[in-house]
């Protein structure tokens, strides 16, 4: 590997510096906040252009020149030029003049253009450059400024321009060009070198005073950057966009749109299939100062859908530059609601004058902000990259395949049904999702006779509703999409003895009770069961929503499953037995409003689970499905008004679980009946702001606790920061239950979630999870519901699941890590699996602090010799991971820069030794 001239010259092993451009780099060409944040986060109070930053670039991966015409490129400039004798190139950049260079069948994953020139100071910021190709492909052009300044030595500049400016959409390319944006002399400029880097960014160098300034400038405003995702313009009508607005307009030549929107003119940028998962609208344009805010826009449909009219002002205003301004507007402003459109419409919203308006980028995006401390909100809602200052801190990590490992159970990638949302989504179906639970509040009143009924319980107003997305959805239909789409399926088996007996009941009618505290604003006849007052109601007997279900009801239901299965194959492959008993007496008051105890919940399971049992003796049995700290130790009663944990001290002072699986162990051995194949509890992370699914707060120190919440699934050291206030552990502990009171049973968590699905620190903690599960070896695990479309949850399943989107996944056979010290694992994860031939390791590294960057050294002991290396990486990108550099030092060794708050996928392919 060459490298960028003496001074420049990258080694494997080199301490790695952090300023790893995640966020600052990914921005869009001709975006002015871009290149002025990506300038003041590196100089602070120097500048590249005083000579104070210096900074280092990634070796060349392809040099185009270096003194001479490197082998197979061609020289296509149109300048003057002289490259006669070896030394610079000389090139005359008067009168827009430039210099093309040429190769075929250019491939590889750069990290950007690399080039060492000279030219006099009176040129002042005159360098554009692209790539191009054979095509009709355009690529974006990218001026050069001070933020593309590596460092200065004389009158040298050595720049580095991010591939992801010039080739954002990673298009095939063929040409290098360099010119001049505008008028300059006729003296030469000189040209060193040229080429292609490998991947990564500029990076503070030792001895710089870069690194200091950025840490004491740290907490300045963060400057929010654009990045693209799908434009519709950008100095030119994209592919796949057609232009149908009804002003005078001037798209003829590359460069900004040119619209007139007085009299309230408006333009339309339309293209079909467009998916609705964007963080917002981008947009760029110049107009008249005496317009004021004057801009709406919205989405449109080809339909009869109204979507949100946004009028713009400084709320939504990025940057301000040389009268251009940069908008951003959210997603959840524009498609609240996630509905498909196929348009933008962009028009005056009071009127204006018949100048021109300027336009160079409209399109969708994601904002990023580059910041070492708390990220504003409108920035990391939709995920999002990290820019880190200072030292990559090192981290040395052994993958032990000499150390005894064990089967990971598939069934730990599991997901749960979304009644409301079953027949809206298809995402659910490219997680890589391994299994379905039927699960939540409504199905333990859940009655398979009728087929489409259950009840909403103390979650909405007590009502007996219809199951699914029509009326017509019923539990069947959830096993055959599950069979249709190879996931297993979970289905939770009512044991509360009542479930809904209509379509229409409610549990606290208004006739009957009169107005309550809270009344559905669909259904005036149905309330909360709170009086005005603030007190409860005494319930009205079951049978004002319910019929009766005993034993006998569910054995039917499975018997039923399980004479269709015998042309269709095994539908459920585990039976829940209900859903939080202990909380019934809150969620299903209407018709259990006495607390549960150790007892009621033994002979429940005992008389549920033996018919279960009788109508498929191979079932699988999971309970008793507890929600959470306080009932695994204590039933309802316990913790009711005036219970003072007596059931408990009448039960020997047990903690209820360990209690229950004691009994049911007395139980299979006096009767030889197994009841209970898996202990089944929920797990939810209790600190304020944690939240649940898409909501949750996503300040720094919230977003910092989320993702410590998964140390209690395993860690013995830590002490939940909630008003748990205790050592949770909970894998452990469940354990070692099972171990003393009833050894064999499996491990289920059938309800978990972190909250900020859409934010990295929801996703962190989701494939954090995911590694403690596979570490932990317990039997399954179902996330509740599922993550929105390519949000960070969505790829920390993918990390596992589908990496690479060609199916590439963590393997079936858990390989123990180990670091070299506890500091080392401080804020980084790292879990491994290898499959059944030894022939391929894949692990899953994952960088949990928001603001500094790991460089790790692995080992690979007793695993065999490496012989490939594949690195895929994410930090925050719609798109999901992408190919990431890494170093293979020996046939057992290997290093991997990891940027903060990120997931990286190591594949390796392995040979035997």
């Amino acid at each position: 590997m060459r490298g960028v001239g003496g001074p420049w010259r990258w080694t494997p092993g080199r301490r790695a510096r952090a300023a790893l451009l995640v966020g600052v780099y990914a921005c869009a060409p001709l975006v002015a906040s871009c290149k002025r944040a990506t300038a003041e986060a590196t100089t602070a109070k120097g500048s590249a252009a005083s000579g104070d930053a210096i900074h280092d670039i990634p070796a060349l991966a392809e040099t185009a020149f270096a003194n001479t015409l490197q082998p197979g490129w061609k020289d296509e400039g149109w300048a003057e030029r002289d490259l006669k004798n070896p030394g610079p190139a000389k090139l005359r950049m008067s009168n827009l003049g430039g210099w093309m260079l040429h190769k075929a069948d250019l491939q590889g994953d750069y990290g950007g253009l690399a080039l060492r020139y000279r030219a006099p100071a009176s040129f002042g910021e005159f360098l554009e450059v692209r790539l191009d190709s054979e095509g009709e492909t355009l690529f974006p052009r990218v001026r050069v400024d001070s933020s593309h300044v590596a460092r200065r030595e004389g009158d040298w500049v050595q720049l580095f321009v991010p591939f992801e400016q010039l080739n954002p959409e990673k298009l095939p390319f063929s040409r290098l060009v360099i010119r001049a944006h505008k008028k300059v002399g006729k003296d030469w400029v000189e040209f060193e070198q040229v080429g292609l880097t490998a991947p990564g960014g500029m990076t503070p160098a030792d001895g710089s005073t870069v690194v200091a300034q950025g840490l004491e400038s740290a907490n300045s405003a963060p400057k929010a950057q654009v990045q693209p995702v799908e434009l519709a313009f950008d100095n030119v009508l994209q592919p796949g966009w057609e232009d149908i607005g009804w002003s005078e307009r001037d798209l003829r030549n590359p460069g900004a749109a040119k619209v007139r929107l007085g009299n309230n003119g408006g333009w339309v940028l339309h293209k079909k299939g467009l998916p609705v998962e964007y963080g917002g609208l981008t947009l760029r344009y110049r107009a008249p100062s005496d317009f004021g805010d004057f801009l709406e826009v919205r989405l449109d449909s080809e339909g009869e859908l109204l979507f949100p009219r946004v009028k713009l002002s400084d709320t939504y205003v990025t940057a301000r530059e040389g009268g251009w301004t940069q908008v951003f507007v959210p997603m959840e402003q524009l498609n609240p609601d996630k509905r498909p459109f196929t348009q933008l419409v962009l028009r005056a919203h009071k009127k204006v004058g018949n100048d021109w308006v300027e336009l160079n980028q409209v399109g969708f995006a994601n904002l990023i902000t580059p910041s070492v401390n708390a990220v504003p909100k409108t920035a990391v809602e939709v995920g999002g990259g990290r820019v880190a200052f200072g030292d990559a801190k090192g981290a040395r990590v052994v993958v032990d395949c000499t150390a005894p490992g064990h089967r990971i159970s598939p069934l730990i990638y599991g997901i749960a049904f979304n009644n409301m949302r079953e027949h809206k989504d298809s995402h659910q179906w490219e997680l890589g999702a391994t299994a379905r639970r039927w699960g939540g509040n409504p199905t333990s009143r859940y009655n398979w006779k009728l087929g489409h009924v259950w009840n909403t319980a103390n979650d909405y107003f007590f009502r007996n509703v219809v199951v699914g997305p029509n009326s017509q959805y019923t539990s069947d239909d959830f096993l055959q999409a599950n069979l249709q789409h190879g996931l297993q399926s979970a289905l939770t088996v009512p044991i509360l003895g009542w479930v809904a007996k209509d379509a229409a009941a409610v549990g606290f009618p208004k006739s009957t009770f009169g107005a309550q505290q809270k009344m559905d604003p669909d259904v005036p006849e149905a309330g909360n069961g709170i009086a005005p007052s603030g007190e409860a109601l005494t319930p009205p007997p079951p049978t004002q929503t319910s019929v009766e279900a005993p034993p006998s009801f569910i054995h039917d239901w499975i018997r039923s499953i399980r004479e269709k299965d015998k042309t269709r194959g095994r539908s459920v492959h585990q039976y829940i037995l209900d859903n939080e008993p202990m909380l019934w007496n809150t969620t299903h008051r209407d018709v259990h409003p006495e607390p549960a105890t150790y007892d009621e919940l033994f002979e429940r399971t005992i008389a549920y689970g033996t018919a279960v049992r009788q109508a498929d003796p191979d079932a699988v049995i999971a309970g008793p499905a507890e929600w959470g700290w306080t009932n695994y130790y204590n039933s309802a009663a316990d913790v009711a008004p005036g219970g003072n944990k007596k059931d408990r001290k009448a039960h020997g002072n047990v903690p209820l679980l360990a209690w229950y699986l004691k009994k049911l162990h007395e139980h299979e051995q006096q009767t030889g009946v197994r009841l209970l194949d898996i202990v089944d509890v929920h797990f939810y992370p209790q600190g304020d702001g944690i939240g649940f699914e898409e909501s949750g707060a996503t300040d720094a120190d919230t977003s910092e606790r989320r993702i410590r919440s998964t140390r209690a699934l395993w860690d013995p050291t830590y002490k939940d920061e909630s008003w748990i206030d205790d050592t949770v552990e909970l894998i452990p502990r469940l354990k070692r239950w099972v171990a003393e009171n009833y050894p064999g049973r499996g491990i289920s968590i059938g309800e978990y979630n972190f909250g900020a699905t859409r934010h990295m620190s929801g996703g962190l903690a989701q494939a954090e999870a995911l590694g403690r599960f596979a570490q932990g070896n317990i039997t399954s695990a179902f996330l509740f519901t599922y993550p929105p479309y390519r949000s960070p949850t969505f790829w920390a399943f993918r990390a596992y699941r589908n990496f690479d989107g060609k199916g590439g996944r963590f393997q079936d056979n858990y390989v123990p890590t180990k670091f070299e010290s506890a500091s080392d694992a401080e804020g980084m994860s790292l879990f491994a699996s290898r499959s059944d031939d030894g022939k391929r390791v894949v692990a899953l590294a994952l960088n949990l602090k928001p603001d500094e960057a790991r460089l790790a050294q692995l080992e690979f002991r007793g695993c065999g010799r490496v012989t490939n290396a594949r690195v895929l990486g994410y930090s925050g990108e719609p798109s999901g991971f992408a190919e990431r550099k890494s170093f293979i030092q020996s046939s057992k060794d290997m290093q991997v820069l990891l940027s903060p708050w990120s997931m990286t996928v190591l594949d390796l392919t392995i040979a035997r030794e």
